[in-house]
């Protein structure tokens, strides 16, 4: 018999995925590109990485990787272990495919292989068709779970939901709720083939496919814990990097940026909702943290564990605070595209955001464009108009609501943690100062998108 001295300790993350190989859904977005970092960096003796990836937009697997790897993030790998990006390993094909579109050979090397599942792949648009949203968001998913049940090392499946699957409550805890539709009969309108007007029957107060079918497969998710240790966890408004490897980097217009900064720069002068709603905003790097934190500490758990990887319950910041902060840093580097940057209105009437938008962004923005004619120059700013209203409206439900979202499994499970690994994997939204932060991801924003020095 093996007795424990009190000498001994737990393994500690990086000690967890040592020898072991990840799959990694979503590789190549702006969340699995971090995931993929970190695990590399922070788990140097981990085993493979297999990410599922697809032709995209002209580019074949291998341009996309080469591609992938141009990215700023990966600098730190490349001058202290280049070797380490050898062991991402590419599994061609599609989420939405048949069988993932992984040729046989593939799948048994994954089946053979495969310890730890990270599943982010997902349709991030709010305003895709149902029957789209479903294929990538649900069945995809479906797909993913069978295959982890085949895995003869599997250890834990993570799936990457949003925190926003509940947004029928105001406050949200670390839980799985009802599903907001019975999920045999979602597939069988989708398969019959459903309408605009359907659809929004069927959506049962959610604001858009997208939150509606991350919380049905949440419950394809759930039902996976029988067969395979399993984790949810929802991030919120997933931000720019608060850490490491690069303080501010970003990959991406999405979440809070772009309304953030059209505001800042003076592009968008009226925000739906009222400056007192608190926006959840999360670090990417706190998000792959959790994720891999997580997964080490929950691969031999019998329960469903639930994670809100969110700032509002415990670090809450209002979006009239977050523009604030955006619009200071905008007038300090002279970034800003109109007159009288940081000149904006909240307000909770639909009818006012019509008539503001033409008074003070609509209308500035033809004067603007008539002077640029005259003088020689391109028009711009009514191009610009029509994707900061677009934007907008994307989110409007986001910046007229106000959420609290419970993180205390994700508190204690950092609170659990070594010393050492409290350094490698911070996770606790309490750590986040805003200011600072709010700092680095305008650096960032001007970096890494608008490509300033």
């Amino acid at each position: 018999m093996v007795v424990l001295t009190s000498k001994e300790t737990k393994p500690s993350v990086a000690e967890f995925y040592a020898g072991k190989s990840v799959f990694i859904t979503g590789g190549t977005g702006f969340l699995g590109k971090v995931f993929i970092e970190k695990l590399l960096y922070s788990c140097p003796d981990i085993g493979n990485i297999y990410m599922l990836i697809r032709e995209k937009k002209g580019l074949s697997v291998s341009e996309r990787i080469k591609h992938f790897l141009d990215d700023p993030l990966f600098t730190r790998l490349k001058e202290k272990r280049p070797a380490d990006l050898e062991k991402i390993v590419l599994i061609p094909g599609d989420i939405t495919a048949p069988d993932l579109g992984i040729t046989s050979e593939n799948e048994k090397m994954l089946i053979e292989k495969v310890s730890v599942i990270i599943h982010s792949a997902a349709t991030v648009k709010f305003n895709e068709p149902l029957p789209t949203a479903w294929k990538i968001n649900v069945e995809g998913t479906r797909m993913m779970l069978a295959l982890s049940r085949r895995m003869k090392r599997i250890e834990v499946f993570i799936h990457i939901s949003t925190a926003y699957t509940n947004t029928n409550r105001e406050v949200v805890d670390e839980i799985l709720y009802p599903a907001p539709a019975d999920i045999d009969q979602v597939h069988q309108y989708v398969k019959d083939g459903i309408s605009e007007e359907e659809t929004e029957k069927i959506l049962n107060g959610r604001p858009n496919t997208y939150t509606f079918t991350k919380a049905l497969t949440e419950h394809l998710v759930a039902e996976n814990q029988a067969y395979v240790p399993t984790i949810i966890v929802r991030p919120s408004v997933v931000a720019a990097i608060k850490d490491e490897p690069i303080k501010g980097w970003l990959g991406n217009w999405y979440g809070a940026t772009g309304l953030t900064v059209f505001t800042a720069k003076g592009l968008n002068r009226v925000i739906y909702g009222h400056s007192s709603n608190i926006v959840d905003l999360i670090p990417v790097d706190y998000v792959a943290n959790l994720v891999i934190a997580a997964g080490a500490k929950s691969s031999k758990s019998t329960e469903l564990k639930v994670y809100n990887c969110c700032s509002s319950a415990c670090n809450p910041i209002t979006i009239g605070k977050l523009m604030s902060m955006f619009a200071e840093d905008a007038i300090k580097q002279k970034s800003y595209a109109m007159p009288l940057p940081g000149w904006y209105i909240f307000t909770k009437y639909k009818w006012l955001v019509l008539l503001l938008t033409i008074l003070f962004q609509v209308i500035p923005a033809y004067i603007t464009d008539l002077y640029r004619h005259l003088i020689g120059k391109n028009p711009r700013y009514i191009k610009l108009q029509s994707l900061v209203n677009q934007t907008r409206s994307s989110i409007d439900f986001f910046t007229n609501h106000s959420w609290v979202m419970k993180a205390d499994r994700v508190r204690e499970l950092f609170a659990s943690l070594s010393p050492a690994d409290k350094y490698l994997f911070p996770c606790d939204p309490v750590n986040i100062n805003w200011r600072q932060y709010i700092q680095d991801y305008c650096w960032g924003v001007r970096h890494f998108l608008e490509k300033k020095t």
